[in-house]
């Protein structure tokens, strides 16, 4: 019989972490984590203040300033990693409490999940490693300019590319996220665990109609593992009805 546990698909920023990791990432650049003497280190923090100029005068897109940190971080991070390690202590402590009970099911194995982000994998892959995630779909490292940044409608094709290769694609699909940009993978989702507002919420379930929302930000983490745990049973239950709404959607975003 196929298997008709839900697959469960993270993103990081705002929904696993409750702030961006981004400002993170690019302070830890500014406060001189590179490898070198104080010279090296205020160079890099001149780059990296250039750069921030560039893009709050518009003449820079996120995408293309992401890419330029991105070239900082590889050329600049020290060989110990001290500032990498410094940079994940300070994310981790950010990650959401009520979420601990589910990541420590993902880190047990107990459920299939993938974390998929637009944030980069220089520093999203170590600190998905961390929570315990063995899937991690991230925005690929500079030197991959062939790779557009993992958002979107690019990085719904990711996963669901990433489900058909792991002949997971026939299973009910919960999304954990907080934010619009992923309306193409809300989409394609049976369900939404919820972690932005109220009013966006309501936005993003009239764009992605089929998809049952549920609002997380507030539960504790005694009722996220009740409500996930009801969740995941009643999609199974549907499923082995015989189901699929998503077929259709899947096979033409994949076409």
């Amino acid at each position: 019989m196929p298997r008709a546990d839900p697959v469960l698909i993270f993103d990081l920023d705002g929904t696993i972490l409750s702030r961006n990791s981004f400002p993170y990432w690019v302070r830890a650049l500014l406060t001189g984590g590179g490898r070198g003497g104080l010279h090296a280190r205020l160079s890099l923090s001149w780059q990296v203040q250039r750069l921030l100029l560039q893009r709050k005068l518009g003449g820079l897109g996120h995408d293309a300033f992401l890419r330029e940190m991105q070239r900082l971080w590889q050329v600049t991070e020290d060989s110990t990693g001290k500032a990498a390690a410094r940079l994940q202590s300070r994310l981790l402590r950010l990650v959401r409490a009520n979420l601990r009970p589910v990541l420590k099911s993902v880190a047990d194995l107990s459920v299939d999940s993938v974390l998929a982000t637009a944030a980069a994998a220089d520093y999203a892959e170590p600190l998905a490693r961390e929570l315990g995630f063995l899937n991690v779909l991230a925005t690929p490292p500079a030197a991959s300019t062939a790779q557009p940044c993992n958002r979107g409608q690019h990085k719904c094709d990711r996963v669901l590319a990433f489900l058909d290769n792991r002949g997971w694609e026939d299973r009910p699909r919960i999304f954990f996220n907080d934010h619009m940009d992923d309306v193409p993978l809300m989409q394609v989702s049976h369900a939404v665990c919820w972690f932005g507002g109220r009013k966006d919420m309501a936005a993003a379930s009239k764009a992605a109609p089929n998809a049952r929302f549920v609002p997380c930000r507030s539960l504790s983490a005694e009722e996220m593992r009740q409500m996930l745990a009801h969740l995941q049973l009643s999609l199974q239950t549907t499923h082995l009805a015989g189901s699929a709404p998503f077929a259709a959607a899947r096979a033409s975003t994949l076409s």
